[in-house]
């Protein structure tokens, strides 16, 4: 009865005047409450992104620090991942997270070219790699983690990257070859076939040099996906995680039955979330 008056009460608030964070940059403010919009520019990639901030509902009256969940593909996910938080955090499954979208601030051709560019790191064109590694990893690791870290109270150490198909492939890779810079990871249905399945060729590097991974990784796929692009690749790549048997590191896996590619990503949210954030 506590958590339904809760709910009722956030609602309310939902529907009220919307929150906007005073940043430098601010070209807009999202619907959500408690959210802003931002735009960053990356000297590494040079280019400008859209960072979509959503703070805990306390965050202005406490002095509180909190965990980040960094949703990939923010410019349709992060509305998702805010809404899709706020229910579990009213249902107390999962903390207060401030939650931080990347995005390109459009949909349109061009953000999938840029997709293309940022979310496969094995990429042919040599401008898009700094030693041996993604400039887009290279962004979030030097530019945007430490822009959010030094203006938002977070917790230390409780990072969370989640991504979704492509960005999955880059969500999974940033684990084998960055497993320390998140503490969790949301990995739904990852393109694994990406330049003849060279993920897996940085698994075996990473399983070689690598003794453990201290992190939890949340891993899914759907059931009616193809077997070809998406689950035997999946499946194959769990099996090698299960059999390399990292002491510190938690895995779960979920297929979801009836789960198509566009179906998924709402129940990855809700069910990663909740793994890697469980007690």
């Amino acid at each position: 009865m506590k958590n339904l008056k809760l709910f009722f009460a956030v609602i309310l608030l939902i529907a009220g005047t919307g929150f906007s964070q005073e940043v430098v940059d601010t070209v807009g403010s999202c619907s959500l409450f408690n959210s802003s919009t931002e735009v960053f520019h990356s000297t590494v990639v040079n280019d400008d992104y859209y960072i979509y901030i959503s703070l805990p509902d306390d965050y202005e009256n406490s002095m509180r620090t909190y965990p980040v969940l960094y949703v990939l593909d923010g410019d349709v996910t992060f509305g998702m991942a805010a809404s899709i938080a706020r229910y579990l955090q009213i249902g107390e499954a999962i903390p207060e997270l401030i939650i931080v979208g990347i995005g390109y601030g459009k949909t349109d051709e061009s953000q999938g070219n840029k997709r293309v560019r940022d979310y496969s790191p094995f990429t042919e064109r040599v401008i898009d790699i700094i030693n041996g590694k993604s400039k887009f990893l290279e962004f979030m690791k030097n530019e945007l983690l430490p822009y959010v870290e030094s203006s938002y109270r977070t917790k230390t150490g409780e990072n969370t990257l989640s991504g979704y198909s492509l960005s999955g492939l880059f969500a999974f890779y940033t684990f084998l070859t960055e497993p320390g810079l998140f503490k969790h990871y949301i990995v739904g249905s990852p393109y694994l076939a990406v330049n003849n399945f060279k993920i897996f060729d940085v698994q075996e590097e990473t399983f070689n040099k690598t003794e453990d991974i201290d992190a939890s990784i949340f891993i899914s796929v759907g059931s009616e996906e193809s077997e070809e692009k998406y689950f035997n690749p999946i499946d194959e790549m769990v099996t090698r995680i299960e059999d390399k048997g990292y002491k510190s590191l938690k895995m779960e896996t979920k297929v979801f039955d009836g789960g198509t590619h566009l179906l998924c990503p709402p129940e990855v949210l809700s069910y990663g979330l909740v793994s890697v954030f469980g007690k």
